[in-house]
């Protein structure tokens, strides 16, 4: 059996992390339940078949500035708890390397004492990874493979340096 991987381990309250390894979607959504939280939301982002002009995508391969990806999830986090301070527990996970379809690329997790805010947390979230981390995917598909079209500028996240 494998050791489990650091990257993706809990640190208290907050779970953020960048691997190689399958993200443990259901262990990530148990951990996210607490006795004083009556809403835990998940956002799980999948590899689809298709791309916009890019029919019967087989995989997509996801490459990441490691060094700046760490401190931009905490400063992701840092921001969400300022913004939800009744934030139970928080989890942003996101992989690297070659996926097949259907295998989840990344996961958020937010749990709070109302659904509310528990959906506007992980809301955040998800939006603020997607055009502040320093992720890019390469698509393979029936004709070939090439950078995905939906790549974007990296924006800066409050209390981090810009790549």
């Amino acid at each position: 059996m494998n050791a489990p991987d650091p990257a993706i381990c809990p640190a208290g309250d907050d779970w953020v992390g960048l691997t190689t390894a399958p993200l443990p979607v259901a262990k990530v959504l148990d951990w996210a339940v607490r006795p004083y939280c009556g809403a835990v939301v998940a956002f799980s982002g999948t590899v689809r078949d298709h791309a916009e002009g890019r029919p019967g995508v087989v995989e997509l391969e996801y490459e990441a500035y490691a060094e700046q990806v760490g401190p931009r999830l905490g400063a992701i986090v840092g921001t969400a708890r300022d913004r939800w301070p009744d934030l139970g527990r928080l989890a942003i996970l996101h992989r690297v390397g070659e996926l097949a379809v259907g295998e989840t690329s990344v996961v958020v997790v937010a749990s709070t004492p109302h659904r509310a805010e528990a959906f506007a947390a992980a809301r955040f979230c998800i939006d603020t990874v997607k055009t502040t981390l320093p992720i890019w995917k390469r698509e393979s598909w029936e004709g070939g493979s090439d950078w995905s079209l939906g790549a974007h500028q990296v924006d800066e996240v409050e209390g981090t340096t810009p790549v």
